[in-house]
């Protein structure tokens, strides 16, 4: 926001959401069902879902843990579980989950040091505190949403007479 008055920048941290956006393809009458039954499972924006979003390319990193503490606010955490001096195996862009909460890498080392632990910067920042051991997961992360809309979410048959949904529209749950 700009003061009219004396023209100052004043940014507000909103803290960053993620937002998702899916269309199912057309499916049987009895799949729809299922679907439109798991919608409504989910009482609106009551109701929260866990979503693991499809990578291009698949992570073996396992066993990683937090090397000591992180606390909410922070976009950096000192990760452990890799031998010493030997390639990290992390990437720019690559997502990893802590807690019920999904990041992005955004900065990080090839290699990891002579104690085996990365140095990771990482967005959104992190929304609770967590202590050193806590795992880290790059083989399957996911994220924890809820639905953007209380509407219903059936769905129309199309004009070949094939159950289709809308688009459904999530965000992160934020707790």
């Amino acid at each position: 926001m700009a003061s009219p008055y004396t023209l100052k920048q004043q940014t507000v941290n909103t803290a960053s959401q993620w937002q998702l956006e899916f269309t199912w393809p057309r499916m049987t009458a009895a799949d729809a069902e299922k679907c439109a039954a798991w919608l409504d499972s989910l009482s609106g924006q009551v109701g929260t879902f866990r979503y693991s979003p499809r990578q291009a390319y698949a992570s073996a990193l396992a066993g990683r843990t937090l090397a000591q503490s992180a606390f909410a606010d922070t976009s950096a955490v000192r990760l452990a579980g890799w031998p010493a001096n030997s390639a990290s195996g992390l990437r720019v862009g690559q997502l990893f989950q802590l807690g019920t909460q999904l990041l992005r890498i955004i900065t990080a080392p090839s290699q990891a040091d002579a104690a085996g632990r990365c140095i990771v910067e990482f967005s959104t920042p992190l929304r609770a505190n967590f202590n050193a051991g806590a795992a880290v997961d790059f083989t399957s992360p996911e994220g924890l949403f809820r639905l953007s809309a209380s509407e219903g979410n059936g769905y129309t048959l199309t004009p070949d007479r094939l159950p289709e949904f809308g688009t459904i529209v999530a965000k992160e749950a934020v707790e």
